[in-house]
């Protein structure tokens, strides 16, 4: 698979002494990511409309703490979207906080639930805002006749940990319909990016005898990711299956602290400080601002957000990013207080 994937991020507010901290989100379902429906029985498995409903779960992971965040009063403003509308507290998607409840089943002339939510985590520490989005798409399964169902063998299982020491993991899927293994089909597959929710096409993955596999490798992974394949019938192209499977990386994940050489706060608008950004993984420090641009195996991309949490330009600059390690943030950059946000990105 392609490299260039984002490993890791940090961030440091300007007028606090606190260093910066990850914050990833993941999403889960209760009833899994794929929902099957019988048009010859009119019958849905699992059907959403009766106990036990499906349950969405947002959750919100922050450096330095082992504890999902998102169900403590740390995370507030809840928002979820499903299809683009906006979820209440009432009829067939209801939420409460970080958990969404599910009681209509897919529309067959939908076939999927994009599914969004937004909240703020405020860092009890630092008092700087970040706001997290996460993601996740349920899809309707189904076909002309017998349904159809995608599903995986994980062979290596579904999570690189330092117990089982691997590397890479296959994903195998094939399409069955009923009960039987249909082989004429051409598969394609894609992956979440959580930056913007869309999905993005993945290459590198071998068709053989209808199954179609998927190598994942270590370094695509950060904490969470989550990959879908389609089955396309050769005979009726209108006739698409998707499947989704998540892959954890459960190691010691890459951290960045970031960290100021001149202090982080800017008095009377007269000084300016450099931020710089260290990366660690297993407990030990790989790269930092002194090590050589050769040598170097990270791009450092900056982002800079106002005491509101909207993204501004830099300072003479007409851009809201900067790349490098270190960087200077001027005192026209700061607004009574400003957020710098560093995303890692393997080169």
């Amino acid at each position: 698979m392609a490299t260039g994937k984002k490993i890791a991020s940090g961030q440091i507010t300007i007028v606090d002494l606190n260093d910066g901290k990850a914050v990833q989100a993941y999403t889960s379902t209760s009833l899994g990511e794929t929902q099957m429906y019988n048009p010859d029985t009119k019958v849905y498995t699992p059907s959403y409309t009766s106990s036990p409903y499906q349950v969405v779960t947002a959750k919100v992971y922050v450096t330095g703490l082992s504890a999902d965040q998102a169900p403590t009063a740390a995370c507030t403003g809840w928002t979820w979207k499903v299809n683009g509308t906006a979820v209440s507290t009432t009829g067939n998607y209801t939420f409460a906080n970080n958990v969404l409840t599910i009681k209509a089943n897919i529309p067959t002339s939908t076939k999927y639930l994009n599914i969004e939510w937004e909240c703020d985590y405020n860092d009890p520490d630092t008092g700087a805002v970040t706001h997290v989005n996460g993601y996740k798409t349920i899809a309707l399964s189904q076909s002309g006749g017998a349904a159809g169902l995608v599903v995986f063998e994980l062979p290596n299982g579904d999570t690189f940990d330092k117990g089982n020491n691997y590397t890479q993991i296959a994903i195998k899927a094939k399409l069955l319909r009923g009960a039987v293994h249909d082989k004429t089909v051409t598969a394609v597959w894609e992956r979440l990016d959580i930056s913007d929710g869309t999905w993005k096409s993945v290459t590198g993955a071998t068709f053989a005898d209808g199954v179609s596999t998927l190598t994942v490798n270590a370094d695509d992974v950060l904490n969470f990711q989550t990959f879908r394949v389609k089955f396309t019938d050769n005979e009726n192209t209108s006739e698409v299956f998707y499947g989704y499977q998540t892959v954890m990386d459960a190691t010691d994940p890459y951290i960045v602290y970031v960290r100021s050489t001149t202090g982080d706060k800017i008095v009377n608008g007269m000084q300016s400080t450099q931020i710089f950004a260290e990366v660690w993984l297993d407990g030990k420090k790989i790269e930092d601002q002194n090590t050589p641009e050769a040598s170097r195996q990270f791009v450092y991309t900056w982002t800079k957000y106002d005491k509101n949490g909207v993204a501004t330009n830099w300072s003479g600059k007409n851009t809201t990013t900067q790349t490098g390690n270190p960087v200077k943030v001027a005192a026209a950059d700061v607004d009574v207080r400003a957020t710098i946000w560093c995303e890692v990105t393997k080169k």
